[in-house]
C-alpha cells in the first residue's frame, strides 16, 4: 500500500487547491442545468410551478461521462475484489449509452441520486469541464482485515475523485480518476487502497457512423478469504483494458464491430510475480435492430483468445492458453422517462489447450436497469457475469455471477438517502470451491454549504466459502465530509 500513498496524497492536494469558479456543466452526480447556477435558478423557477415543495431538485444532464459508467454489476463491490461502493449515477451513465447511434436513453427528469444544493459547477478548461471532489471520512469496523481472523478497530478514508468532460457540440470525451486509501490506526497491516482511471472518446463522423475507443486501469485487492488469495498469495490485482470500435447504421440495423484487450496482473506483498498473469483478446460484432418501439433487440458474437505470460502457470505445469467464443442476444428498453435499460443472455466457452483441464464455459447474463417511479426517486438494478483465469491446480478458472438493487430518494435538494443490496456467486470449474458474498448498504447525504456535504454510511458484508476457515462478516459505519467544486 505504501506505493499508493504518494499518488493519493498528490491527488488530495490537487483537489483541495484553490481554483477560480467558472460556469460549466455540473458533475454527473448533480444535475443538468445548462448555463451553470444562473440556468439552475431558471430551472428551479420552472420546477416550482410544477411542485413548490421540491423546487430545487433537478434531473441529470443528458451528456454523462461515459468513462464513469459501471460495467455489469460491480457497484456494491461484490465481484470477488475489495472495492468501494460506486456512485449511484454510474449505473445511469452505463444505461445512457446502451444503444449505438441513439439519443440519450435517460430522460432529463430522472433523479441522479445525489444532493443538488451543492451540485458542482466545475472548472472550465477550454472546451472541457474539470470537476474535482474529495471525501474525508472516519469510522469504525468490526473486521479491519475482512477475514475470518479480523479484529475490530477505527478507520479513516481519503477518497479523491476527478472527472473531465468535453463540452463539444459533436463528438464526446470523458475521463475519470478515482482512488481511496483506508487506514486502520490500530491494525496498520490491514491498510488498503484502490485506484481506477478511465478515458473514452466518441467520434460522430456523420448521422449513421460513429467511432468509439476507450482505455482504463484499475488496482484493487483480492478478497483475503478467496481461494485465489489463499492458494497463490497474489493479493494485488491490476487490470488494463483497451477497446476500439465503429458503428454504422444500414437501414434498420446498426452494425458495430470492435476489438478489445483485457490484461490482468497479479502480485503479492513481496512483489512476487504470479502465474495467473494473462491477456484476453477479443473480436466482436453486434447488430442492433431499430424497431422504433420500447424494445430494441440485439445479437452479439465474440471470438476470444486468452494467453498467459508463462507457459506453465501452476505446479502441475498445465498449459492454460485458451481459444473460445461468446454468443449473446437481448433487448434494450426505452420506455420514456420511467424505465430504461438493457438485458442480455448468452453462452461463453474458453477451450483450454491442456487436455487435463475442462473448458471454462457457462451462461452469460448481464444487464442494467434505471426505473424512475417519481421525480424524487430512482431505482437501479444490475446483473453481471465475469470469467476469471486461475492457476489453482486442476481448475480451469472461475465464473462470477453478481447482481444488485439500489434505491435513492431526495427528501429535498439538501437531503438524500440511499439503500441497496448486492450478491455475488463464484464457482470454480474443475474443483469443488464456491464463494458467496452478500452486501447491504445504506447512506445519507446532507449538503451543508454549496461545496460541502456531510455523508454517513453503513455497510454490512458477509462472505461464505466452501473452504474451511474462510467465512467472515463485517459491519462498518463511516461519517465524513465531501468537498467539491
Amino acid at each position: 500500500m505504501r506505493r499508493l500513498l504518494p499518488l493519493l496524497a498528490s491527488l488530495t492536494a490537487f483537489a483541495v487547491a484553490p481554483s477560480h469558479a467558472q460556469t460549466a456543466l455540473p458533475d454527473l452526480r448533480g444535475t443538468d442545468v445548462p448555463g451553470g447556477r444562473e440556468g439552475a435558478t431558471n430551472a428551479a423557477e420552472a420546477s416550482t410551478q410544477a411542485n413548490p415543495a421540491q423546487s430545487d431538485v433537478y434531473a441529470l444532464r443528458r451528456t454523462l461521462n461515459s468513462a464513469e459508467a459501471e460495467d455489469g454489476s460491480t457497484g456494491l463491490g461484490t465481484n470477488g475484489q475489495v472495492a468501494p461502493v460506486r456512485p449511484f449515477s454510474d449505473r445511469i451513465a452505463s444505461v445512457d449509452r446502451a444503444v449505438p447511434l441513439s439519443e440519450s436513453l435517460v430522460d432529463d427528469s430522472v433523479f441522479g441520486g445525489d444532493t443538488t444544493f451543492d451540485r458542482p459547477s466545475g472548472i472550465r478548461l477550454g472546451s472541457f469541464t474539470f470537476t474535482p471532489q474529495i471525501t474525508l471520512a472516519t469510522g469504525w469496523t468490526d473486521n479491519t482485515a475482512r477475514s475470518s481472523s479480523g479484529t475490530a478497530g477505527a478507520l479513516y478514508r481519503i477518497s479523491p475523485d476527478f472527472a473531465l468532460t468535453s463540452n463539444w457540440s459533436r463528438h464526446e470525451f470523458g475521463a475519470s480518476l478515482r482512488g481511496s486509501y483506508t487506514g486502520y490506526p490500530e491494525n496498520t497491516d490491514d491498510n488498503d487502497g484502490n485506484v481506477s482511471a478511465a478515458a473514452d472518446l466518441r467520434l460522430d463522423l456523420n448521422d449513421v457512423t460513429q467511432i468509439d475507443t476507450g482505455v482504463s486501469y484499475t488496482y484493487t485487492r483480492e478478497e483475503d478469504g478467496s481461494a485465489e488469495s489463499t492458494a497463490s498469495g497474489a493479493d494485488h490485482v491490476q487490470t488494463f483494458t483497451a477497446d476500439l470500435g465503429a458503428t454504422r447504421a444500414v437501414g434498420l440495423v446498426a452494425a458495430t464491430a470492435f476489438v478489445g484487450l483485457d490484461r490482468s496482473v497479479y502480485t503479492s506483498d513481496d512483489d512476487i510475480d504470479s502465474g495467473r498473469d494473462n491477456t484476453l483478446y477479443s473480436a466482436n460484432l453486434r447488430l442492433d435492430m431499430d424497431t422504433g418501439s420500447v424494445f430494441t433487440p440485439f445479437v452479439e458474437g465474440s471470438l476470444l483468445l486468452r494467453r498467459f505470460d508463462e507457459a506453465c502457470s501452476d505446479s502441475l505445469c498445465e498449459k492454460r492458453d485458451a481459444n473460445g467464443y461468446q454468443l449473446r442476444g437481448g433487448l434494450s428498453i426505452a420506455s420514456g422517462p420511467k424505465v430504461t435499460g438493457n438485458i442480455g443472455l448468452g453462452w461463453r466457452i474458453e477451450d483450454i489447450e491442456d487436455d487435463r483441464l475442462d473448458a471454462l464455459s457457462g451462461l452469460v447474463v448481464d444487464g442494467s436497469l434505471v426505473w424512475s417511479p417519481s421525480r424524487l426517486t430512482t431505482v437501479t438494478a444490475g446483473l453481471g457475469t465475469n470469467f476469471v483465469a486461475t492457476d489453482i491446480d486442476t481448475s480451469s478458472g472461475s465464473i462470477i455471477y453478481s447482481g444488485d438493487l439500489r434505491v435513492a430518494h431526495a427528501f429535498s435538494d439538501r437531503l438524500v438517502a440511499e439503500t441497496g443490496v448486492g450478491y455475488s456467486y463464484r464457482t470454480y470449474e474443475g474443483v469443488s470451491i464456491e464463494e458467496k458474498t452478500l452486501t447491504g448498504f445504506g447512506g445519507v447525504t446532507f449538503a451543508l454549504t454549496r461545496n460541502t456535504a456531510l455523508i454517513v454510511d453503513y455497510t454490512h458484508r458477509r462472505f461464505d466459502s466452501s473452504e474451511d476457515g474462510s467465512d467472515y462478516t463485517e459491519n462498518a459505519i463511516e461519517a465524513g465530509l465531501r468537498f467539491r467544486h
